[in-house]
């Protein structure tokens, strides 16, 4: 199997109509980003991790 790694950021945006929401944004390449919208439930595990990574250093 291949695989590849991408650097993912988890960024806080506004819209056009002015509402703010959290998005996780994939860097493919240098003029290309993907955005992936998580529901509720997966912000809040992808928070727990990194919180525990940084305070533990879990390798998740």
């Amino acid at each position: 199997m291949n695989s590849k790694e991408f650097k993912a950021t988890l960024e806080t945006r506004t819209s056009k109509k002015g509402s703010q929401y959290e998005v996780l944004v994939i860097k493919l390449t240098d003029n290309l980003e993907k955005l992936v919208f998580l529901d509720q439930a997966e912000l809040e595990l992808l928070k727990l991790s990194s919180r525990d990574e940084k305070k533990n250093k879990m390798p998740f």
